[in-house]
C-alpha cells in the first residue's frame, strides 16, 4: 500500500505564531495527538505533540493561551517523500523518539501525516493478508479430478 493511503489527509496544520491553546483545540476537534507546524509555503517546520504540551508547557507552568507553538514545538519535523512505502516510513521512525512523520511532495510541501500506530496497524494488515494468501496457496491441492 502506498504511504499516502495510510496518511491522515488533509493534514492538520497550524501557523507557528498560533498559541498552544489554539493548537490543542484543533487537535481535540480532530482527535489526534499531533499537529504539524507549517511555513507560509506549506512546508513542515515542526510538530507539536501532546507530549510537547505536557513537558514544555504544562509542567513548566507556561500559559497555553500566550505561549506560541513555535516556542515549544519539536523541530525539525521528520518528513518522508510521498512516493515511499509504509515500510520505508517505519524504518525512518524506528529508533527515534518521534511518533509522527510528515509526508511531503516533490516540492517539500506537506500532503499528509502518518503516525507510528497507523503505520504498525497497516503493516499488520499487510502481513495478515500475506499469511492468508500463503495459507490458501498451501491448501490448494491443484486437483480437479
Amino acid at each position: 500500500m502506498s504511504l499516502i493511503n495510510a496518511a491522515h489527509t488533509p493534514p492538520l496544520v497550524i501557523n507557528p505564531q498560533a498559541t498552544v491553546y489554539e493548537a490543542c483545540e484543533k487537535m481535540k476537534e480532530r482527535n489526534v495527538g499531533a499537529i504539524v507546524v507549517t511555513s507560509p509555503s506549506e512546508q513542515p517546520i515542526g510538530v507539536l505533540t501532546e507530549r510537547d504540551v505536557l513537558q514544555r508547557v504544562v509542567v513548566p507552568g507556561l500559559d497555553a493561551r500566550t505561549t506560541t507553538v513555535q516556542q515549544v514545538m519539536t523541530s525539525p519535523c521528520l518528513a518522508i517523500p510521498v512516493d515511499r512505502t509504509v515500510d520505508d516510513a517505519l524504518h525512518v521512525l524506528l529508533g527515534k523518539t518521534a511518533f509522527h512523520l510528515a509526508v511531503v511532495d516533490e516540492n517539500k510541501r506537506l500532503v499528509g501525516v502518518v503516525s507510528y500506530r497507523t503505520l504498525l496497524r497497516q503493516q499488520i494488515e499487510n502481513l495478515n493478508a500475506e499469511v492468508d494468501h500463503l495459507s490458501a496457496y498451501m491448501g490448494y491441492d491443484g486437483g480437479g479430478d
